[in-house]
């Protein structure tokens, strides 16, 4: 055999083993990068399990830098705009976390567990947005306005109207829950100055209370007291805190002063009005319910 064919023949080999050593080297290499990139996007599945949107999206943005994939980049802004949308919603920016969850349910290529997260985030914010103006609002508009005619004691009796409420302990409200706080002590402060001493706050905003339950315009309302004992049953089932929260919103609607509305009121009407949900409630039904009783 010839020295130029056998020299053919070894640089063939030679060629071929590099080729092998190449294509093995890529291949361990993709198969690393491969197996990075989905550690990295599993850890933020995970997170996500968790709620923890934060961690989320610092495991989405690493996969993302390892491949960057349409599916790494949409499940990482999924999870920013639901940072954005619990931050907004505790800072009373309901419009901008709406938005923001919006972005979280259409977007493409997201991830189906946050996709369902991001529906019932939207539920909890319109939820919280009702609640805010339609019951904790309006208790503040009628703190200011007894601050603004220096009537502090019912201004304390406003405030505290919102630290009764049943849900204001929840994370999304304690921006609120912090206002009425800061409102009871300094119209303490105020009308213990007024009243010369914490002696005669205390008659006086008694006596102030009394007054203001007799003077209101919701007939019998109140006259069972909070947690009186009595049937808490409509259509046979218990109301639920829930329930009582949405009849007290649905009386504030119609025009009457929910607040003074004891949880049992709120009970009897509704069982009295015979509806099926307390959104049916209509104005006529309180009305009737606050008749004089023989």
């Amino acid at each position: 055999m010839k020295k130029s064919t056998i020299w053919t023949i070894v640089a063939v080999v030679i060629i071929a083993i590099g080729g092998g050593v190449f294509y093995a080297t890529q291949k361990s290499n993709s198969n690393q990068v491969n197996a990075s990139y989905n550690s990295a996007m599993q850890q933020g599945k995970d997170a996500v399990a968790d709620k923890n949107y934060s961690k989320a999206s610092s495991a989405f943005d690493k996969a993302l830098g390892i491949k960057k994939t349409a599916q790494a980049k949409a499940y990482k802004s999924q999870a920013d705009n639901m940072l954005s949308a619990i931050g907004a919603t505790k800072d009373g920016k309901y419009d901008d976390a709406l938005t923001n969850v919006n972005n979280v349910v259409t977007a493409n290529n997201g991830y189906a567990t946050l996709t369902k997260q991001g529906r019932k985030l939207k539920s909890t914010i319109k939820d919280v947005q009702d609640n805010y103006e339609n019951e904790i609002k309006p208790i503040f508009d009628n703190a200011k306005q007894a601050e603004d005619d220096k009537q502090y004691l019912q201004a304390i009796d406003q405030y505290q109207k919102v630290l009764d409420l049943p849900y204001i302990n929840g994370q999304y409200y304690a921006k609120y829950k912090k206002q009425a706080k800061k409102g009871v002590d300094k119209n303490k402060k105020l009308a213990d100055e007024n009243d010369n001493g914490a002696g005669a706050l205390t008659r006086s905003y008694r006596s102030s209370s009394n007054s203001a339950k007799q003077n209101q315009d919701t007939g019998n309302a109140g006259k069972t007291g909070e947690g009186a004992v009595g049937d808490h049953k409509v259509h046979g089932k218990t109301v639920t805190n829930s329930q009582i929260s949405q009849l007290r919103k649905r009386v504030t609607k119609l025009g009457y002063d929910g607040m003074s509305f004891s949880p049992q009121d709120l009970i009897d009407l509704y069982r009295k009005s015979g509806r099926s949900k307390p959104s049916k409630i209509t104005k006529s039904d309180v009305a009737d319910y606050l008749k004089p009783r023989n």
